[in-house]
């Protein structure tokens, strides 16, 4: 074991002062050695540092490490998962799977985009018929993204997606889309989708359009329900697209 050195100079006299000695906060030295007096520093016993002193100087180190870490990474906000500002949401929102059994867009496209240092949103409505514009039967399909860039949006997700707007629909998860996905649909013609993935919120809503001349005072008919069959499976593969088109 290795002994403490002893604070000795030649023939009893004082230590040699730093940094030609040991430091003036060394052990005490043993009886028989230079008075306290003599010591550098004045007279009075200088005893070692309590080891818990080091123990904490290295927690207070730890925190300060971590305080700046944490700052650091709220300065620069959460990860956006590779998700990008959307310019163009109906360029992005190609929809192939709904494309190949309702019809090709019609030439009316309306989106729209709000920019925000806490939360992009774009949003794009379609129609899509059999014959490619606005004459026969159509199927409207509107798709909102919002990015939240601050924010966490998971806690107000499923309160929002199926608030007191939707009364009577019945809301299941859909299982492998994003972090979660929730759809529903009703009996008069409606379907929709809802999936959050990190810090985007998407949202995709299909109707079926029925045909109606404003000039007739008849009642506009009911839109043929049975066209959402299959709906579901075919919204899911072009939201799925889409969330892949938003991250390149």
């Amino acid at each position: 074991m290795i002994s403490e050195p002893e604070l000795v100079g030649g023939d009893g006299d004082a230590p040699t002062p730093p940094p030609y000695g040991p430091p003036p906060y060394g052990p005490t030295p043993p009886a028989g050695d230079a008075p306290a007096e003599d010591l550098p520093g004045g007279g009075g016993e200088r005893r070692a540092r309590p080891p818990w002193l080091w123990a904490l100087g290295g927690v207070l180190v730890s925190s300060a490490l971590w305080a700046g870490g944490l700052y650091a990474y709220q300065a620069m906000g959460p990860s956006l998962g590779g998700y990008r500002t959307s310019d163009n949401l109906c360029d992005a929102a190609d929809l192939p799977a709904l494309r190949a059994k309702y019809g090709e867009r019609a030439e009316g496209t309306d989106e729209g985009q709000n920019r925000h240092e806490a939360l992009d949103q774009a949003l794009c409505s379609v129609t899509l018929s059999a014959a490619g514009d606005d004459d026969g039967p159509g199927y409207g399909i509107d798709v909102t993204y919002d990015l939240h860039k601050v924010t966490d949006p998971g806690p107000e997700f499923e309160p929002f997606a199926t608030g007191s707007g939707w009364d009577g629909w019945d809301w299941k998860p859909v299982e492998g889309l994003g972090e979660r996905a929730l759809f529903a649909q009703d009996d008069e013609g409606y379907a929709a989708l809802r999936v959050l993935d990190g810090q985007a919120v998407l949202s995709m809503m299909f109707s079926v359009q029925a045909e109606y001349d404003p000039d007739q005072e008849d009642p506009p008919p009911e839109p043929d329900a049975s066209a959402t069959r299959g709906v579901k499976d075919l919204m899911v593969k072009d939201m799925r697209t889409l969330m892949a088109e938003l991250k390149r």
